[in-house]
């Protein structure tokens, strides 16, 4: 399992065990838990294309869009969930007390109530775990180091501009 931000050991195992039964209950390809701000913290599983940083950061912004999209329409709380059905892997996406986001990558076959039941038992089981984070690493917009979004602006560009 690949770690992006330093974790501590005690925390990075409450995360992996929790991803590791999401995997196991809800039959995913792969599952990746990112801070707010699209940095890995944790992967779990195999991904097919695209890195999990890639992933990531694309999901960063999905959420990011999201949230702000809720707020147009009236929502106060713009935390929550939302997916792609794909033809053959689909991608759900949780905003977890705007912390963490987790990335849940399944085959379409797999039920979406599936993956929601299980995810929604992993987010809850993560919740107090965000509050840790925050304790140790400060709030999101304190952690990030100041040429990530330059890093993050090559990868994207590396891997769209690639022929």
């Amino acid at each position: 399992m690949k770690q992006g931000l330093h974790v501590p050991e005690e925390l990075l195992n409450q995360i992996e065990y929790i991803l590791t039964h999401l995997a196991e209950k809800a039959h995913t390809d792969s599952i990746v838990l990112a801070d707010i701000s699209g940095q890995v913290i944790s992967i779990n599983g195999i991904m097919d294309e695209g890195t999990p940083d890639v992933v990531a950061a694309l999901a960063a912004g999905d959420v990011a869009a999201m949230a702000e999209l809720s707020k147009r329409i009236g929502e106060s709380d713009p935390h929550g969930s939302f997916f792609h059905e794909g033809e053959s892997k689909s991608i759900y996406l949780h905003n977890i007390a705007g912390s963490f986001i987790l990335i849940v990558i399944y085959r379409a076959e797999t039920p979406i109530g599936l993956v929601r039941l299980f995810a929604k038992r992993a987010v809850e089981q993560l919740m107090p775990i965000t509050e840790e984070f925050e304790a140790i690493v400060g709030p999101p917009s304190s952690y990030a180091p100041p040429d990530f979004g330059k890093g993050i602006t090559q990868e994207l560009e590396d891997t769209f501009l690639e022929d």
